[in-house]
């Protein structure tokens, strides 16, 4: 196993981000939207009614590169991200009424798995990306009725956290 500690300057890597970012804001935020509604209806009727990443990429604090010697390789990635996505949710009430519900200010720090695998002899070199959420440092919030106070009906505050 390689590690390379934060010492190891990711500039190179972070200006790179930075000039792909509006194309994988736009795939990843129809991979996350498309990922994560199905899961948040199960709980409650969830779904975005708006979802944009934003306009400036992630940063990148750290990284591990593992070798366990089967046909793949493990990348994970440290990122940090407290930027301007565009988040709007629309939950529907216990009354059926949708309340929309914007998500701001976002701040999450976390580790990325990626594992290529199974390692081929042709072009891109794998079959697949499997790729998780390792480990969530930190996650922070704030959430904001459009057109409303959300404090005005009592738990639904707390409930809309527990949820996301």
């Amino acid at each position: 196993m390689f590690i390379f500690t934060r010492a190891r300057k990711f500039a190179w890597l972070n200006s790179h981000l930075e000039k792909i970012w509006p194309y994988v804001d736009e795939a990843a935020s129809t991979l996350v939207k498309s990922s994560v509604e199905p899961t948040l209806e199960q709980y409650r009727s969830v779904i975005f009614s708006k979802f944009i990443l934003g306009t400036v990429a992630p940063q990148f604090t750290g990284i591990s590169i593992i070798e366990d010697g089967s046909e793949s390789i493990t990348i994970e990635l440290e990122m940090q991200w407290d930027r301007n996505p565009s988040i709007t949710l629309d939950i529907k009430t216990y009354i059926g009424v949708a309340l929309p519900v914007q998500v701001k200010d976002i701040r999450f720090t976390g580790i990325f798995k990626l594992i290529f695998r199974p390692l081929v002899d042709e072009f891109s070199c794998f079959g697949v990306v499997c790729y998780s959420l390792r480990q969530k440092k930190e996650l922070d919030f704030m959430l904001k009725v459009i057109g409303g106070d959300m404090t005005a009906i009592p738990g639904l505050s707390n409930e809309i956290e527990g949820t996301i």
